[in-house]
Parts: C-alpha cells; structure tokens; sequence
C-alpha cells in the first residue's frame, strides 16, 4: 500500500503576530514529517475541515496571564462554529508574554464541548519561539499519525 501523507490545518489568531512567528517553522517541521499542511490566518470563513485528519489551532496570551487568559475571540469563534471539528483530532499552542495562565483548560473546555479530540498541547514564549519547537510537530507525529 502506497503511503499517503495526512493533512493538517494550522488555524491561528494573527493578531500582534505572535503566533505567526512560529506558524512558519512549525509547517515546516510538521512536513518534514511527512505531513501536508495548509495555514488559515482566523478571522475570515473557516474551511471545510473534512479534508483534514487534524487540526492545529493557536492563540497569543497577552500580558502576565493571571485572569481571562483566551483564548482571543477569534479562536473562540473558530473552535465553536468550525463544521466537523467534533471528529478531528486537534493539536492546541499558545504563545505567551510572561506565561501561558489557563488558556489550554479554556481551549480544551471549549473543544470538549464541540466533542474535539485534544492530543497535545504545547507553549510557545514570545521571547524565545524556538524553544522546544519540535514538541508539538513531533507529538502530532505520534497522536495524529496514529490512528
């Protein structure tokens, strides 16, 4: 049997460019591992995610991250109006000013209630993007290659 490589979405609030800085090198990463990747900068009509296996959705945490860290409102929106999420297996990131807060319980609360597989979750700080930039390509490897 022929291999086929899986696609992904990375779909990310570009606001600020925060996320932007690592979206880059994490497409990179993820088609060095065999993946074929598309990138959706949030804010505008979500793709049908039928053609997906997975789905990696990122958002900027903001300030010291003590209360009402994010998700922004437009990973907000996505996760709850994006058809067909609830049967993708999805990969959460964050890039952070001082500290990432509760933003993974806030996203995967909302995932949960979409019926969203989370897989992995991975922080990015702002100051440092390419700290352990290989986590969450390599835990999309292990979590959303394997079925």
């Amino acid at each position: 049997m022929p291999f086929k490589p899986l696609r992904l979405l990375i779909a990310y609030d570009a606001d600020g460019n925060r996320c932007g800085r690592v979206v880059k090198r994490m497409k990179e990463l993820l088609e060095a591992r065999a993946f074929e990747v598309d990138v959706l900068e949030l804010g505008g009509t979500a793709p049908d995610l039928d053609d997906y296996q997975g789905v990696v959705i990122g958002t900027p945490v903001r300030g010291l991250s003590l209360r009402d860290t994010g998700p922004t409102a437009k990973v907000a929106e996505f996760i709850k109006t994006a058809e067909g999420l609830d049967e993708k297996k999805v990969a959460i990131f964050c890039v952070f000013d001082v500290r990432p807060g509760t933003v993974f319980d806030r996203m995967k609360n909302l995932l949960n209630e979409r019926g969203a597989e989370v897989v992995t979750e991975f922080p990015y700080w702002r100051m440092q993007p390419t700290d352990g930039e290989d986590g969450l390509p390599a835990e999309c490897m292990v979590r959303i290659r394997t079925r």
